[in-house]
């Protein structure tokens, strides 16, 4: 377990062939498996095998082509619609239609979505989480149907791998561990702390020379410098998604 942990690497390239049923359910059994606030369960993922709703998929991912590759996309959401049809069938009091209920189920849908990867990988399948869920959450509602009460979170595309890439970089554990209580490090401690991520990130990025010639033109000199540009993860775009996202939870009940 622990070396299979220690040796994830995300996987964009994919080749053709096709995840059987069994496994399929098996892993998904593994969701089933996971921990879950108060066993409730509040969590759906929705599978993706028809090329044509995969085509739609791969436009609300912003183009990323490892979504028409992999035979399989899963869409993992919170969900509450079906808690409250239960509850309402039954006639009991109603309740989870708010934020803290989206949240729930959030957590849920994320602890099964990593257990099944887990699962995956262990079967030499290879996997990738898309961020690009939140991004387009709003759009990923209509394509795959999704009523009030049920909220895309995560997605992960799954398959057989067409690629072996080096393990990632990971930033110091002593950065991401607070003993007791969280602690606070002095600037000096940031940049030395974040040094060889730097190094090594910034290698990576200048190793594509498409890449390199656009930040260069951009006049982009640090890692920093990228995460918060308009090539990664700009503030207009997190203004944007989030005002979206707001939105969105408004439209399917789960924003009070």
């Amino acid at each position: 377990m622990f070396n299979l942990a220690n040796s994830h690497r995300s996987i964009r390239a994919y080749t053709s062939e096709n995840v059987d049923d069994e496994l399929l359910n098996e892993l998904l059994m593994t969701g089933l498996r996971s921990s879950s606030s108060g066993n409730m369960q509040t969590w759906s993922v929705i599978v993706t095998r028809d090329e044509a709703k995969k085509q739609k998929l791969y436009e609300a991912h912003y183009e990323q082509p490892m979504v028409l590759q992999a035979p399989l996309v899963l869409t993992f959401c919170s969900d509450v619609f079906r808690m409250r049809e239960w509850i309402r069938v039954n006639e009991s009091k109603q309740s989870f239609d708010d934020f803290l209920g989206f949240l729930t189920g959030a957590v849920d849908a994320v602890i099964a979505a990593q257990t099944i990867c887990l699962a995956a990988e262990s079967q030499g399948l290879g996997i990738c989480y898309m961020g690009t869920t939140w991004w387009s959450a709003d759009d990923i509602i209509e394509i795959l149907g999704l009523p009030k009460g049920v909220f895309p979170v995560t997605s992960i595309v799954l398959g057989h791998p067409a690629e072996d890439p080096p393990l990632r970089d990971r930033l110091p554990l002593e950065l991401l561990v607070h003993q007791e209580q969280y602690q606070i490090l002095p600037d000096a401690e940031i940049k030395a702390a974040h040094a060889a991520r730097e190094e090594s990130a910034w290698a990576r990025y200048n190793a594509n020379e498409e890449l390199r010639e656009a930040l260069a033109e951009a006049g982009i000199t640090k890692v920093t410098d990228f995460y918060t540009s308009e090539f990664k993860y700009s503030k207009e775009l997190h203004q944007r998604v989030s005002e979206m996202l707001v939105q969105t939870l408004q439209k399917q009940g789960l924003w009070l």
